[in-house]
């Protein structure tokens, strides 16, 4: 069993296991009119976060010198400029490689940052076509259509929208692996990363599968690796990882504290809309269980501790509702658990191990029926 569950991704990260290169010098020269002087911020994204600096603009000219090893993002944000809050425009990015090649830049501030036209780096003019696919704009329509409507409370209109999308998605990744660099292209890799990342994790693998077994490392690459890594061990029959969390009392919870009790983990948070239309569901279920050994885990993932604790007693749960004001930090339980988005419902079983992730509605107290022993 668990050579299976581990087997796929142990061959996708033997395919892709490299050293890093060295480092090369990224140099980026850009030209923006009506600018004027002043500054960039500029972020270089890394596997855990961003290192921030900070460039000199003279007249509208810059030169931007780093040191990468790997093909990565560069975000230049304007810091403080009259002429960008006058136009509603704050900042372009670009896709650098470990090369030698100056990336140049060109943009004027009234025709948008954003719009940038960047030469120079090859990964970035392969995201570009990419991004001209028509297949590709497509979807990222449908994208924003679907995620616009789950904002609001047409529930039918969305499901709609979604079945849409997901008609989609197979069509627009097996075109866009047809063009020619795309296997080999870290361009596609940071496509995969950024743009489908609600893949479910037998979807990934199969698309990382279809990239060459010698393209570049890179943190998107690493991300998609170590996703498969930790949803490989929250896979269903695994035993759940422990966690400690608070209530608004500040009386600690452990997993081991319902020993012999099944649970629905609801991972939760006091904006989230979607959170809200599962509570009727997971009302019923505590109505139902409610004298068996079973226990409801709220998880706030909440990002500060008054706005969980207002919720909490705004709602006035009749069950467990406890947060460790991690967000989705490393080190906290929702990374430990790797919960992607929210609403997400985990249902475990008398002895901790993983039933089933991500119900929805009714389905929820169907699982926990034929699973309650």
């Amino acid at each position: 069993m668990k050579n299976c569950i581990y087997g796929a991704a142990i061959f996708i990260a033997a395919c892709f296991s490299c050293t890093s290169p060295k480092a090369k010098e990224c140099v980026v020269e850009g030209e923006v009119k009506g600018y004027g002087d002043g500054f960039f911020c500029v972020m270089t994204e890394t596997l855990d976060d961003y290192d921030v600096d900070t460039v000199e603009v003279k007249n509208g000219y810059f030169t931007y010198r780093s040191s990468i090893e790997y093909p990565t993002q560069l975000t230049f944000l304007a810091i403080d400029n009259a002429a960008c809050d006058k136009w509603g425009t704050y900042s372009f990015r670009l896709l650098a490689e470990n090369a030698n090649t100056p990336i140049r830049v060109k943009a004027e501030v009234e025709k948008k940052l954003e719009n940038a036209e960047i030469t120079g780096s090859r990964v970035q003019a392969e995201w570009e076509r990419i991004n001209s696919a028509e297949v590709f704009r497509h979807l990222k329509k449908i994208q924003w259509q679907r995620d616009s409507l789950s904002r609001t409370e047409d529930s039918v209109a969305y499901k709609i929208k979604c079945t849409e999308f997901d008609g989609m998605v197979k069509p627009c990744l097996d075109q866009l692996f047809a063009l020619d660099f795309a296997p080999k292209s870290t361009a596609m890799v940071y496509t995969l990363h950024s743009y489908f990342s609600f893949l479910s994790v037998d979807e990934l693998e199969n698309a990382l599968q279809r990239l060459a077994p010698d393209i570049e490392w890179s943190v998107y690459l690493e991300r998609m690796q170590e996703r498969i890594r930790r949803e490989r061990v929250m896979a269903g029959g695994q035993i759940a990882p422990e966690f400690t969390l608070e209530d608004v009392n500040g009386q600690k919870y452990r997993l081991s504290d319902f020993k012999g009790k099944m649970i629905l983990l609801d991972f939760t948070a006091s904006w989230c809309h979607w959170c809200k239309v599962e509570i009727p569901y997971i009302e019923a279920v505590y109505k139902e269980m409610q004298g068996k050994d079973f226990e409801i885990v709220s998880v706030y993932l909440d990002k500060k501790r008054e706005d969980w604790v207002k919720d909490v007693r705004k709602e006035n749960h009749p069950w467990k509702c406890l947060s460790d004001v991690m967000s989705w930090k490393k080190g906290g339980m929702a990374y430990d658990y790797y919960v992607g988005g929210i609403p997400c419902l985990i249902i475990l079983d008398r002895d901790g191990r993983i039933v089933s992730k991500n119900t929805r509605g009714e389905e929820t107290i169907q699982v926990i029926r034929e699973n309650y022993k």
